[in-house]
């Protein structure tokens, strides 16, 4: 359901979109799998070479410890794809060094291939070894849109695949037969003379081959907090002193957001509880309540250092401090989901004014304000 779900969907003013004016959902399904990509990973996957490149998804996006840090990971055919919600775009989503992971594990070595007579070469200084031919045109045919700009830079070209690990080599792969291959970073080319170009350099299936296993949705269900849940929150740098609302989703599966209160996300965790706590609200005035205060009005005024303290239902306070803000674009639904620790999500509206019938229905971004637990 959490993949489902759109952040666009919390409208920043009282009245109510028009017929047809709500977005549609960005999930993309494939039945060779079952598994589905959206928000930003579908951008990601689509922007960047999508089947040829990633291959099909073959888990869901789910959390998973990483070199020591916890992320929201979704793994391809032939990729990791890893977010960083902190980092501007495009490097908030990230590949994982598949090939170098999987060359640690264990090398299988292969016989050394002489390819140097079979087109041009380039030498990648940051490892001393060389890519030529078929191999080095199909490591130039792609790479991450970092600028913008029609074609694909050698920089592009490096930010998706990484530099070679290990020269041209004939390896015997999973169906029994042997290849040429070369390992990179992020990638393992092989040559397959019996099909005509540009298939006849494939990427290999590391992300088949690294066996990830497919996790259940780690959501935090409203059943599971029977107890205790938010109730009020405080943020004296901006005079807010609103009262929570448990909300969930309507029949199209989308968010309800309360009119003059804050909304706690209920499939979300509950202060305490070591995940994300997610909470959203209006920014601006109802217009046929205009004395009624928007809850999250002055949010965008918090600065990194300004405290939040949120009651729950038994009047017990968790403080926490606000560490930074993001703008998100409507589809990034990635900071309402699960985190792997303990953080308070603010989730209100920004930027640009949608106007229809000269009233506002929305704006362009998503102001996302994170908050750790006082220390």
């Amino acid at each position: 359901m959490f993949m489902r779900l759109l952040i666009i969907a919390i409208v920043c003013v009282g009245a109510s979109l028009p017929p047809g004016a709500q977005a549609q959902r960005s999930e993309r399904c494939f039945s060779e799998t079952g598994y589905c990509i959206s928000g930003r990973m579908r951008e990601f996957w689509e922007q960047n070479g999508g089947l040829r490149v990633f291959g099909y998804p073959i888990t869901p996006l789910q959390t998973e410890t990483i070199e020591g840090r916890t992320l929201q990971v979704q793994w391809f055919e032939r990729a990791r794809l890893e977010l960083h919600p902190a980092n501007p775009r495009p490097y908030d989503v990230q590949l994982g060094r598949l090939g170098a992971e999987l060359l640690a594990r264990g090398d299988r070595g292969g016989m050394p291939v002489n390819v140097t007579t079979s087109g041009e070469c380039r030498l990648f200084p940051q490892t001393g070894i060389g890519a030529c031919g078929q191999i080095l045109a199909a490591w130039r045919s792609a790479g991450l849109q970092l600028d913008g700009k029609p074609g694909v830079s050698e920089a592009e070209s490096l930010a998706l695949f990484g530099v070679p690990l290990t020269e041209a080599r004939l390896e015997t792969l999973a169906d029994g037969k042997s290849y040429v291959v070369q390992w990179f970073e992020r990638g393992r080319f092989e040559v397959h003379p019996e099909n005509p170009p540009p298939a006849n350099v494939l990427l290999g299936l590391l992300g088949r081959e690294y066996s990830p296993v497919a996790r259940a949705p780690e959501v935090v269900r409203a059943e599971r907090t029977t107890g205790a849940v938010p109730a009020r929150i405080v943020a004296s740098a901006t005079g807010m002193d609103a009262r929570i609302v448990s909300v969930g989703l309507d029949a199209q599966g989308m968010p309800l957001v309360p009119d003059h209160d804050v909304g706690w996300y209920n499939r979300s965790a509950v202060p305490g509880q070591g995940e994300n706590v997610v909470l959203w609200g209006h920014v601006l005035r109802f217009s046929h309540a205009p004395r009624i205060p928007a809850p999250f009005a002055r949010l965008k005024e918090l600065r990194p250092g300004a405290r939040l303290t949120v009651y729950d239902s038994n009047g017990t306070a968790f403080d926490y401090v606000v560490t930074r803000q993001v703008w998100a674009r409507p589809t990034e639904v990635e900071w309402m989901l699960p985190q792997g620790s303990e953080r308070l999500t603010l989730i209100s509206c920004i930027g640009d004014k949608v106007i229809v019938g000269r009233e506002v229905v929305d704006m362009s971004h998503r102001l996302i304000t994170i908050a750790e637990p006082a220390r």
